[in-house]
């Protein structure tokens, strides 16, 4: 039987899990359904983004962002313009009802950043942020072969 090498990523999809499960429980009042907080976020911090854009951001496949901002959409959180310069593009921009529930949702994501990093010194916060995201860019250049 083959061995598993390290269980770091199962740590990351666990603490993953985890702040999902909490903010889909803050945010359930607000007509936001399982992970759309993240959605939103993105769209509050990059207004006019696109479809593809935003999919690549989140790692996630074009039909899962369909589908999601469908939804924000019908809840009256974003609205989708097309793009002026090409008419294929759709842009995504928050409206007034996702800037209020924006902060919120910030708050929320530092209470969670302030729980999983309890007790550690601030070198440890740079240098585990650090890891990190190197790790994520180690995975992106097999994530970008894979989905295409």
């Amino acid at each position: 039987m083959t061995k598993l090498k390290n269980e770091l990523l199962r740590e990351v999809g666990a603490l993953a899990r985890s702040v999902h499960a909490i903010c889909d429980i803050k945010f359930r009042d607000h007509a936001l359904q399982k992970g759309q907080f993240i959605f939103l976020t993105r769209i509050c911090e990059n207004p006019g983004i696109n479809f593809v854009d935003l999919s690549n951001m989140l790692k996630v496949d074009k039909t899962t962002t369909s589908k999601v901002v469908r939804k924000l959409i019908a809840e009256g959180y974003i609205q989708k313009t097309r793009d002026e310069g090409d008419q294929r593009i759709w842009r995504l921009s928050p409206m007034s009802k996702a800037l209020e529930i924006y902060p919120h949702i910030i708050d929320e994501e530092n209470r969670n950043i302030d729980a999983c990093l309890r007790g550690f010194h601030d070198s440890e916060k740079t240098k585990a942020l650090w890891m990190l995201r190197r790790m994520r860019e180690n995975i992106e250049e097999r994530w970008k072969t894979m989905k295409n």
